[in-house]
């Protein structure tokens, strides 16, 4: 008979790709800098938001809403990695540039949003 571990509802933060298992919501310096340094060019040849959207996705990324600020989140998992502003691009950057974003908000009251495109 194969083994088969008890399943634990864990109460704590979980661990994803991005983010060990400690309470910081914080990247460490080095996968920060690789980030920018990667996603760069991404935000800086982009001329809409579908096309920003297009090209994160072809790196595994895609952009949503937290608490009012544009984030960064992992496609596959949904994880959030952290506010585009953290990456050098604000909002305010961003919608200068691209123009207003669309946005859907999701009615279960945490502040999250979906970009639209």
């Amino acid at each position: 008979m194969m083994y088969q571990p008890d399943l634990v509802t864990e109460t704590g933060p979980l661990q994803t790709r991005w983010r060990g298992p400690e309470d910081s919501n914080r990247l460490d310096c080095e996968t920060g800098v690789l980030l920018r340094m990667v996603l760069e060019p991404v935000f800086r040849q982009s001329t809409s938001w579908a096309g920003l959207r297009r090209r994160l996705a072809g790196k595994g990324f895609d952009l949503g809403f937290y608490l009012g600020r544009l984030v960064l989140n992992d496609r596959e998992s949904g994880a959030r990695i952290c506010s585009c502003k953290f990456l050098g691009y604000p909002l305010r950057v961003l919608t200068k540039r691209l123009g207003r974003a669309k946005v859907a908000a999701i009615r279960n009251g945490n502040g999250l949003g979906l970009l639209l495109d």
